[in-house]
This record gives structure tokens, sequence and C-alpha cells, in this order.
């Protein structure tokens, strides 16, 4: 952790831009994520409203799509899965788009401070907001997790229940023995 933070909660590093080859955290997280949301899927190809999607994405609307540019684009659901019509579209051309889906780092413990990897998740907007309000780190979660969330839980366990502030490498090198430790707590 930091010794110091700036007015806003982030560290001094957490803000850096590109320039002089120096990267801010937020962007290396965004960087080591290739650039897409690491629960969703979605891509991220700058800011906007709406974004392109791509076979990969594997989240619910809202999203929208048309056959050709000059088409009137069609917006599905807000609930509505991006399967079936809407993932055929992408894999063979048609444009669709999903809504809010800007690329974020969510701090998983909810501490800006604390940029240990494993606390730092490359998320979209709806996906940060669907995690921040649900997740909490420190409460004991017996059940299955999901798959994106697996490294980043494993790492806060190790740091939690072993002192051991593991590379994500290491982590997954452990992934089933750290995860059991919050089954054997």
């Amino acid at each position: 952790m930091p010794d110091e933070c700036g007015k806003d909660g982030y560290p001094p590093e957490w803000h850096r831009g590109a320039g002089l080859g120096a990267l801010g955290i937020k962007h290396l997280v965004r960087a080591e994520a290739a650039y897409r949301c690491v629960r969703c899927l979605h891509p991220y190809k700058g800011g906007g409203e709406w974004s392109p999607c791509d076979e990969r994405c594997e989240h619910r609307g809202p999203y929208r799509y048309r056959h050709g540019p000059d088409d009137e684009w069609f917006e599905s659901p807000d609930d509505e899965l991006w399967t079936g019509e809407a993932r055929l579209g992408a894999d063979v051309g048609i444009d669709v788009e999903a809504q809010w889906r800007i690329l974020t780092v969510h701090h998983l413990d909810m501490v800006k401070a604390n940029c240990c990897w494993w606390n730092l998740a490359a998320l979209c907007q709806r996906c940060h907001l669907q995690v921040q309000g649900k997740v909490q780190m420190a409460r004991v979660w017996p059940w299955e997790h999901s798959e994106w969330f697996k490294p980043y839980v494993a790492g806060y366990y190790a740091h939690v229940y072993l002192g051991e502030d593991l590379t994500r490498g290491e982590t997954m090198g452990r992934l089933d023995e750290l995860l059991a430790l919050e089954r054997a707590a």
C-alpha cells in the first residue's frame, strides 16, 4: 500500500498517463486484461455510450444491432442475454453494440490505496456496479466462486490466511489449494 494518496484517495501512480513510457496502475490493469472486461469479456475500444461487441462477449443487454451501416438500429431489452441472433450477428458481420460497457478498474476490497493485483479487476461499467454492490472480500463465501473471480479471491486468501503476497502466476499454480483456505476457515 502506498504511503501517500491524493485527495481522491488514489495513490499518485494510479493516474499516471502513457507519456514517457510510464503507464499508471489503472492503465496497466486494463492492458493486463487485454482491454476487455474480465467478467463479461466485452472489449474496450474507447469511450462512449455504445461500444462494439464481438464473439467473446458474455453479457446481457441492453445491446443494439443492425444489418448494415445504413440500416436502422434495433435495441434489445435490458435483461436479454447476449446469445442467439446478436452473437450470430457479430460472427457474420452484423453490427452489434452494448450500452455503457466502458472499461473501469474496480478495487474489490473498496480500498483505493490497495493496489495489489488481486484487488484490481478490469471491469466494464455495468459489471463494476454489479460486483461493487455484491462482492465483499472479507465475507466468508463457502460456495463455488465464478471462474473470472477465482484468481482474485485466491490471491486475497493467500494474503489474509497465509500472509503471502503471491504473484498472479504463483496464485494460478496454487489455485485449488488457496481456494480451499476459505472452506477450511
